[in-house]
């Protein structure tokens, strides 16, 4: 480990500034932003918002911060929990694998609740967000495969760093005191893959939101705290991560933006059945194939995969999301995987898909892949195809498009085709408007 890793990390996020932020990386973190208040509004949707909503509403709280579709501002740790919840109630935000986990979902309800109750500007607010995806992935590459490996959800853990990093340059905190404020998260960094297919893996994105948002406004009060608790012989490395490098860690430091490596997920469900997800639609429509026609199906994944998607019967909506077989028998039927509304607990127990899924074998390859491989027994012969998803676009304007399709799939049926418009718009150009209450508005419904 290095003396110092915690300080060096603070320093670049206390010298961010948006004007030394490059075209791309403010127009993906734009992509960003438009990406997860699309996901979030579907996610407001759903039960466990509820729960939250309804948690909230008992604890009463001062009006600082919008929360989607709710027309009463809420307390600003009470806002970040529930946008970062229900912005990963579907599992369809963004990812990235220098953190291996979901680098928007906990930073975005930051910068938009500090950026409201603080009147930054949306250039203000961009630049943190990008402050904070750093910080994630800069973690994330150093502490290695085995925090993640170790059971660890890096959204959660990792996040709770990007969004006290993100909330640290929207108070103006310098360099010590957003290393307290990364030593505060970091006491508290938590989240388990365990809980992967309940209500707690989303919570894991709400709780890193305000756990950072927390962290961050009490260093800017003088709360004290240890500042070397990444590298300290009992902090955040050595107690969740087998693999902490030094050097590694300095090459993370130095590397430019981590924002225009974010990718973006289209289908409705875990990342990691994303490529097996493409590759199994490739050999079916290659070959025009029907359902009927696949007799077996062997998908090759990387060892980190089982524990997080292989869930091998699932019985709820929710568990198909994290079930390689079954997304697999979803594509082979044809089915929607984009959808949100598709996943359900009467889709899983289908018994023509049910069918499909126990065609399919999940094994690991020998040595870490890129790729994943799909092969399908077709009248006695193997097809295979092998797909990796988690290759950044460089076309941003071709990005935006595609992103600009999702949202409106996704926001158009709760708030109506103009006012998603209208959302899309200000995410078009935040960065050039300086007073962002109308947007805020116009997200809780009154614009």
């Amino acid at each position: 480990m290095s003396a110092g890793s915690t300080m060096a990390l603070a320093g670049r996020i206390a010298a961010s500034r948006y004007a030394n932020q490059s075209s791309a990386a403010l127009t993906v973190a734009r992509q960003c932003l438009l990406d997860f208040l699309g996901v979030t509004l579907a996610g407001m949707r759903e039960p466990l918002t509820r729960l939250l909503l309804q948690d909230i509403r008992e604890a009463g709280g001062n009006a600082q911060a919008s929360i989607p579709l709710q027309p009463a501002k809420v307390a600003l740790d009470q806002a970040a929990l529930v946008n970062g919840a229900a912005g990963h109630a579907h599992d369809y935000d963004d990812v990235h694998n220098g953190m291996t986990g979901h680098p928007t979902v906990p930073v975005a309800p930051v910068v938009l609740a500090l950026a409201e109750y603080r009147h930054a500007s949306g250039a203000e607010l961009l630049n943190a967000f990008i402050a904070g995806v750093d910080t994630e992935c800069i973690l994330g590459r150093a502490l290695g495969p085995s925090h993640y490996a170790r059971g660890f959800h890096a959204t959660g853990t990792l996040g709770s760093l990007g969004a006290a990093a993100a909330a640290a340059r929207l108070y103006g905190l310098d360099t010590e005191a957003t290393a307290r404020a990364l030593g505060i998260a970091a006491t508290q960094a938590a989240g388990l893959k365990s809980q992967f297919g309940t209500m707690v893996k989303p919570l894991h994105a709400g709780h890193a939101a305000q756990t950072g948002l927390a962290a961050a406004r009490l260093a800017h009060r003088g709360f004290t705290s240890r500042t070397d608790m990444i590298e300290n012989s009992q902090g955040l490395a050595a107690t969740q991560s087998t693999t902490f490098d030094a050097d590694r860690f300095g090459a993370a430091l130095a590397a430019p933006a981590y924002t225009p490596e974010i990718c973006f997920k289209y289908h409705a469900a875990c990342y990691m059945t994303h490529s097996a997800i493409e590759a199994t639609r490739a050999l079916m429509q290659r070959h025009q194939l029907a359902a009927g026609d696949v007799q077996a199906v062997e998908i090759t994944v990387n060892e980190g995969h089982f524990g997080v998607c292989t869930i091998p019967a699932p019985v709820t909506g929710l568990e198909a999301k994290f079930s390689l077989r079954f997304t697999a028998a979803m594509a082979m039927a044809g089915e929607d995987t984009a959808g949100i509304d598709a996943y359900t607990d009467e889709l899983v127990a289908r018994p023509e898909l049910v069918a499909l899924r126990d065609r399919v074998d999940v094994i690991a390859w020998d040595t870490p892949h890129p790729e994943t491989r799909v092969r399908m027994l077709v009248r006695g012969d193997w097809l295979e195809e092998q797909c990796n998803v988690g290759i950044p676009m460089t076309d941003l304007s071709a990005q935006w498009q595609r992103l600009a399709t999702k949202f409106h799939a996704l926001a158009d049926p709760v708030v109506g085709r103009v006012r998603a418009d209208a959302i899309e718009d200000w995410c078009h150009h935040l960065d050039a408007r300086a007073d962002l209450d109308p947007f805020f508005s116009l997200l809780r419904g009154h614009a």
